[in-house]
């Protein structure tokens, strides 16, 4: 998060909610980044007193921690699966950001109202905790112990969660500055080993429809699988109707 995204960003939103004619309180923690904003018609900034987003904010009252829990499950799920077929797994820039969009997707909206809740959002002190759904998947300390059966060196599940807890996550620079360093990274031919790697990898469309048929033959050996062929058939007309098309370097935007 820069000053720069935090202004474009708010003054998007406060434009939408003047066409809708809202009027809403945004709450704001005290990052570098969460600069004032003048001229917002539709939106009032309401920071949060220093030092009192552990108890005040939301995303504190363990949103975040879900997220991060279940980006590291899907990560653990993925090395035992390559494990599997002796293959050591090669996580690329892309490959983290399916990671997250699917990370975050499944934070349920119960996990995100209770924590809200915690923080004190709530129409009366009496309104009672929402249930969570039940997990289906396997929880990270038993993902965790797998590897570490298997030889691997993964450390504790809740060390795990948190190993990133002091990675700077806001930056007073400038979207101007971000793309300096990026042009100047490319000028040196200082090339980002994941882009290259993703670029090499290359999919056909036969090469996904055959994955699609693969995914036929698994689906049929089940019962009731008349609803997951159905989403099959869906992707397959996707497939055959897109057309495919070179990935974007990010230096091609800034030219």
């Amino acid at each position: 998060m820069t000053a720069d995204i935090w202004e474009k960003t708010l003054r998007r939103w406060d434009l939408n909610f003047s066409k809708q004619k809202r009027k809403v309180a945004l709450i704001a923690d005290n990052c570098t980044a969460h600069c004032t904003v003048d001229g917002l018609k539709s939106i009032e900034l309401v920071f949060l007193p220093p030092n009192s987003t552990c108890v005040l904010q939301p995303l504190d009252q363990c949103i975040i921690q879900n997220f991060k829990a279940t980006y590291r499950k899907l990560l653990l799920q993925d090395m035992i699966s390559a494990i599997g077929r002796k293959e050591q797994l090669q996580v690329s820039v892309l490959n983290a950001i399916f990671y997250i969009d699917q990370s975050w997707n499944l934070v349920s909206q119960k996990t995100i109202a209770n924590c809200f809740r915690h923080a004190g959002f709530h129409s009366s002190p009496e309104s009672e905790e929402l249930l969570e759904d039940d997990d289906e998947d396997l929880p990270l300390t038993e993902l965790a112990e797998k590897l570490r059966n298997r030889g691997y060196a993964i450390p504790d599940e809740n060390l795990y969660t948190k190993i990133d807890e002091d990675l700077a996550t806001n930056s007073e620079a400038s979207i101007q500055d971000i793309v300096s360093n990026v042009l100047n990274s490319n000028a040196e031919g200082s090339d980002d080993e994941d882009d290259s790697e993703c670029e090499k990898k290359s999919v056909s469309t036969s090469d996904a429809l055959k994955a699609i048929d693969d995914l036929r033959c698994f689906f049929t050996n089940f019962e009731a699988a008349d609803e997951h062929l159905k989403a099959i058939r869906d992707l397959e007309k996707v497939v055959l109707t897109t057309k495919k098309s070179r990935q974007s370097c990010i230096s091609e935007y800034f030219k």
